[in-house]
């Protein structure tokens, strides 16, 4: 089962997340937006022990998802979010997207820019 990391457990219930795998909360509380280094000796662990397959639940400041989807996408090649879906007329619910960055590239094929 995959791994759901939670950046930052702020008080918000995230046991609707627990469908997609286990809950993993990666920081708790108020934490300095600017403080980005601290964001990746905290996020370090998590990542190194995450595979492929885990996801990454959209959650706190902006800056700590930026931190936290960019070590996961230089680890892995690939990007696995959680996101709140709250529209109206709509059951609010997370919906899952899945992106991958490994491209293959044909070494034949030109490319615009490549002169």
């Amino acid at each position: 089962m995959p791994k759901v990391f939670i950046i930052n457990d702020s008080g918000h219930d995230f046991t609707p997340a627990e469908e997609f795998g286990e809950l993993v909360i990666m920081t708790e509380g108020y934490i300095n937006k600017y403080a980005v280094t601290a964001m990746v000796r905290a996020f370090k662990p998590f990542i190194d022990q995450s595979s492929p397959n885990d996801i990454i639940l959209q959650t706190g400041p902006q800056v700590m998802n930026n931190i936290a989807c960019a070590m996961f996408a230089a680890k892995h090649g690939c990007l696995n979010l959680l996101i709140w879906r709250a529209l109206p007329n709509e059951e609010a619910r997370y919906v899952l997207r899945k992106l991958s960055f490994n491209r293959r590239r044909n070494k034949n094929v030109r490319r615009k820019g490549s002169d």
